[in-house]
């Protein structure tokens, strides 16, 4: 006789960051999922693709400023919190996961009333504001980090897993390649930062530049360049090609270098998260921070890192050994702790 599997409700989105680890845990531990995403957002193609049912929240915009659109969210909020609930009542979870975004935080506070245990995934160095609203009604907060269990009041609820990601399987590389990437939905301003420096990095070794769909003007003309809209089964096996990867500051992107042990030059989104991320990872010496519009510095980054082999496998080994090891098998425990 078949054993039932446990029904996980999975809630994130309006950016691939907060969806990614959960489509990551999803593929790797069996259970009946239905996935709580943004109306509008990036993630549906790819949670569509994962073949994992899903509905649409729209809670409106969580914002740190006054502005008249807060007021009408403030009932959208309401209102998204009693579909949550109609939902978690008629679905019947065992569990909630969340890696954050406000999508999430009516369903959070719907599963904690309906008294359904909800993990919270905290993936970034900063605690963005949608997690620190859930962390109160979390029955387990992991983290990727040591250094982030200061973030949080109930130190009790803190589980050090790192950051579930897309597990390695990468093969042998035939050719190595430069990997420019600016996330999921790619990133104007450094594709444009970037640019200039096309020629130079394709000298060393063949470019590949994930562009986003929406920036598809952007693409260069150059010889051993190679542009693309947008990858999803590809990423591992460029990531895995890649001699050195020029990104966004997205944790969910160094979490994966990471695992492949690759030397990473990271643009940050200005004034974000992003920056507190680089930062972290620049302090440690695992990866080379540059801010956007930094030309001078960029040039002199490329020419040590593209001219010295040691240079790059050492800053690789370090973003390698700083994230915690068998980060899946940690946060599938929790689950398993948690259904019992």
């Amino acid at each position: 006789m078949n054993e039932k599997k446990p029904k996980i409700l999975l809630v994130g989105g309006g950016t691939l960051g907060s969806v990614s680890p959960l489509l990551s845990v999803a593929k790797n531990f069996p259970a009946e999922y239905l996935f709580v995403c943004s109306p509008n957002g990036p993630e549906r193609k790819i949670i569509a693709a994962s073949q994992i049912p899903f509905v649409s929240l729209d809670t409106g915009k969580l914002r740190r400023y006054f502005a008249w659109q807060n007021v009408a969210d403030i009932f959208k909020l309401k209102i998204s919190f009693f579909k949550s609930l109609a939902l978690i009542r008629k679905y019947k979870p065992d569990l909630v996961l969340t890696a954050g975004s406000f999508v999430a935080v009516p369903v959070v506070w719907a599963a904690w009333f309906a008294r359904v245990p909800v993990v919270v995934h905290q993936q970034d160095i900063v605690v963005g504001l949608a997690n620190k609203i859930m962390a109160p009604f979390a029955k387990v907060i992991t983290i990727t980090f040591p250094e982030q269990k200061n973030n949080f009041k109930n130190k009790k609820k803190i589980v050090l897993a790192g950051n579930p990601v897309r597990l390695n399987t990468a093969r042998p590389v035939e050719q190595k390649i430069i990997l420019i990437t600016g996330g999921g939905l790619g990133a104007r301003g450094l594709n444009e930062f970037i640019k200039q420096f096309i020629p130079y990095l394709a000298s060393f070794y063949p470019v590949h530049h994930i562009l986003g769909a929406e920036n598809w003007d952007q693409k260069v003309v150059a010889e051993n360049y190679t542009p693309h809209q947008f990858v999803t089964s590809e990423m591992l096996e460029l990531m895995n090609s890649a001699e050195l990867i020029i990104s966004r500051a997205g944790m969910q992107t160094i979490t994966e270098a990471a695992q492949l042990s690759k030397a990473l030059v990271l643009i940050p989104m200005p004034d974000s998260h992003q920056e507190q991320n680089a930062i972290f990872l620049a302090k440690h010496n695992a990866a080379y921070l540059v801010k956007q519009g930094q030309h001078q510095i960029m040039e002199r980054y490329l020419e040590k890192l593209l001219n010295s082999a040691d240079l790059r496998q050492g800053v690789a080994t370090n973003l390698h050994n700083l994230f915690p090891e068998q980060a899946m098998e940690n946060y599938i425990k929790v689950i398993k702790s948690l259904l019992k």
